[in-house]
């Protein structure tokens, strides 16, 4: 088997590419990454082929791809700014149409698309959602509707084209190995370690597992079944309660009592506002605070009877957070 894996230096594949090796054996594994990425030592010693270029390049993927079994794409943008959407046109939607003609282009055996639990329809109030809810998510929603503009590109080539492909929906990723302090999962914990305990989001959300999320990846390079889109939820929880665990793991004392999402959603837009003018990132924007306030649980029945899996215990997913945290970014 060989495989090539999209973004594969972000939080999911810095887990996922040491377990392909691991599993396939050396020169097994490709990854395509942006020119400038983080790259681990341990690939080196691993034979991990690395190939530069951008998602939107249609030549350079094609490249990538060719001589490739399997292609797990992962390579996507994350942003809530609204001053982002065409960015996130152009690698959510543009670069999934790159990836989706390289496989077709190369005759690879099968696509494995890790989308967003985004791309699926949302209820406010905690009612459970499967994989059947059509996507109803508000226009300023902009990196739901990027993700779902090129997740429906996958739907068509399977439809249309025949493309072997398998759709995973991941909620929340949560879990030890995220690299990048900067990213929102990792200050989370540092805000709790940092001192600041105060205040939460009102809602709940789902969350997965980064383990979780690998482990079905690698099970559906052969199962799973072609053209079906899958809901990788490992816990369904109030946001109150995720800062109460972190709290207890980190051995902080945190006080996450709910503010209204209504006042998050004025100063989400101030921060965006702000972060317009000095051009630096705001980690509150009006979408997000928007979505503060609602409860979105999702359900993984589905992903658990055609994959066989049993899903990590959310208390086991923070605790080993929390100390791979703890190893990673705070000085001893």
């Amino acid at each position: 088997m060989r495989i090539l894996v999209t973004g594969a230096t972000g939080f999911v594949g810095s887990v996922l590419v040491p377990e392909l090796v691991r599993k396939f054996g050396p020169d097994s594994v490709s990854a395509y990454v942006l020119p400038g990425d983080r790259i681990p030592v341990s690939w080196k010693h691993e034979n991990v082929r690395i190939i530069y270029g951008d998602i939107t390049d249609e030549k350079r993927v094609l490249e990538a791809a060719r001589g490739q079994t399997h292609v797990i794409h992962l390579a996507g943008l994350i942003s809530y700014m609204r001053r982002d959407f065409d960015r996130l046109l152009r690698v959510n939607r543009d670069g999934v149409r790159a990836v989706v003609e390289a496989c077709l282009g190369a005759q690879v055996r099968r696509l494995i698309h890790v989308s967003s639990i985004g791309t699926i329809g949302f209820k406010k109030r905690g009612e459970l959602i499967d994989e059947t809810t059509p996507f109803n998510w508000p226009p300023y929603f902009h990196y739901m509707t990027s993700k779902y503009f090129g997740q429906k590109i996958v739907e068509e080539a399977a439809r249309m084209n025949g493309l072997d492909t398998i759709i995973l929906n991941p909620a929340s990723i949560m879990g030890p190995g995220d690299p990048v302090l900067t990213t929102p999962h990792n200050q989370l914990y540092a805000r709790v370690y940092g001192g600041q305990r105060f205040g939460s989001f009102s809602g709940g959300l789902a969350v997965v597992d980064v383990r979780d999320v690998t482990a079905i990846i690698m099970k559906g390079l052969e199962r799973g079944r072609a053209g079906e889109k899958y809901l990788l939820v490992g816990a369904n929880l109030r946001y109150p309660e995720v800062l109460r665990l972190i709290g207890k793991h980190a051995r902080r004392r945190v006080y996450p009592f709910p503010v209204p999402a209504p006042l998050l959603a004025a100063a989400g837009l101030s921060l965006e506002l702000v972060s317009h003018l000095t051009r630096k990132k705001s980690l509150l924007t009006y979408a997000y605070g928007r979505l503060s306030g609602w409860t979105t649980f999702y359900s993984n029945e589905k992903s658990r009877r055609d994959f066989s899996h049993e899903y990590i215990p959310i208390e086991k997913t923070i605790r080993d957070s929390c100390r791979y945290f703890k190893k990673a970014f705070i000085p001893s």
